[in-house]
Order: structure tokens, then sequence, then C-alpha cells
């Protein structure tokens, strides 16, 4: 892990964007961006019809803030109804999945904690 960081304040827009595990997603606050220590933090924007992969996290817990659009947060395979302003939380180690299920997109804010010992721990495909 590089501990070398000179930012308090990132830009939205300097954070690349990361497709592997559904839609658009920037991790803006983790150790690498600002030096976190305690958790990570992101956005993601579904387009109709994407999904956020199923996985699960085995050190901390997921909330999860929808900031506009509507569908469907699975948790352990029970599909939650998610609507503009709520937030959902995926507690250590339970499966969890989004789909948007809505004509727009879906936007999203999440944060995870606390940090796994690497980032290959903290977030586990299922």
């Amino acid at each position: 892990m590089n501990q070398v960081y000179a930012r308090t304040v990132v830009q939205f827009d300097d954070v690349p964007v990361v497709l592997a595990r559904g839609g658009q997603m920037r991790v803006l606050a983790n150790p690498a961006t600002v030096g976190a220590s305690q958790l990570i933090m992101g956005h993601v924007i579904l387009r109709a019809g994407e999904e956020i992969k199923e996985h699960l996290h085995d050190y901390g817990e997921e909330t999860v803030f929808v900031v506009r659009g509507q569908g469907t947060a699975f948790i352990e395979d029970i599909p939650h109804s998610l609507q503009e302003h709520c937030l959902f939380i995926a507690r250590k180690g339970e499966r969890h999945r989004v789909v948007n299920e809505g004509p727009g997109e879906m936007e999203l804010v999440f944060a995870t904690a606390p940090l796994a010992p690497s980032a290959e721990k903290g977030h586990r495909d299922v």
C-alpha cells in the first residue's frame, strides 16, 4: 500500500472509474487517495438494468445511500425495495447486490468500515 499521500480533498473527476463490479464506480476515500485509515467511501452510477454484482465484506459492513433512482437491494437473497433518499446496510459477511430497476439512472453513495487488512481482502465476489 502506498503511504505517500498529500491530499485531504479529492476531486470527483480525478478518481478513476471502476467498471469491474458493475456500473460506474469511483472509490473516493481510501488509503491511496486520502490516507483513510478506517473506511472507504465512494459513488456509483447504475444505468437502467445495470447491477452491482453480488459480493460480501469479511471485515466490515457497508452502508449505501440512494441519492436518486429506484431499484432493489438483495441481501442474503432477500429483496428490499430502494427509493430515492433511503439507505440500507449490509452487515459483515452478508451477501448483497443492487439492481437498478427504474427507467433512469440510479445514483448511490457507499461507505464500508472498518477497513480490511488489504484491498484484496476488503471485497469478495460471490
